[in-house]
């Protein structure tokens, strides 16, 4: 995040439910302006689908899927397994004013973010990430 205020970016989130919201917040996972969008509407507007049980089941076996859960143990992040495990998310990156998208990422499995590479190249910020620090919050 402190980057992000480096260069003026405003990071908003958008969740599907008030289940977990407190924990999340307290636990300081999250350092922008939050909302809530329990009609799901900006997901459906963005395309972001559900997964099925079979999607989640499989996943749960994938290399990602494990690296992602092995670095969050590590880094002590607590996992509950609480809320709606099958919709599916993303990130949108648009210009100050909204008239121009720069980023459009849809998530393909539960374990799958964009890279913050990705983001920064999309914000046109560059060279300003060491190689180990890729997953840490901006």
């Amino acid at each position: 995040m402190p980057l992000f205020l480096q260069h003026n970016v405003r990071l908003v989130g958008i969740g599907l439910e008030e289940l977990g919201v407190d924990e999340f917040v307290n636990g300081g996972y999250f350092a922008g302006d939050l909302y809530l969008d329990t009609e799901k509407a900006n997901y459906k507007a963005l395309g972001y689908k559900r997964f099925n049980l079979c999607t989640i089941f499989m996943s749960l076996f994938s290399k990602v899927a494990r690296d992602s859960m092995a670095k969050g143990k590590k880094e002590g992040m607590k996992s509950n397994l609480k809320g709606n495990p099958i919709q599916n998310g993303g990130a949108l990156i648009v210009k100050k004013g909204g008239g121009q998208v720069l980023l459009s990422y849809r998530q393909e499995n539960p374990a799958d973010h964009v890279s913050n590479w990705e983001v920064l190249k999309a914000l046109g910020i560059s060279g300003e990430l060491p190689p180990d620090n890729q997953s840490q919050p901006l």
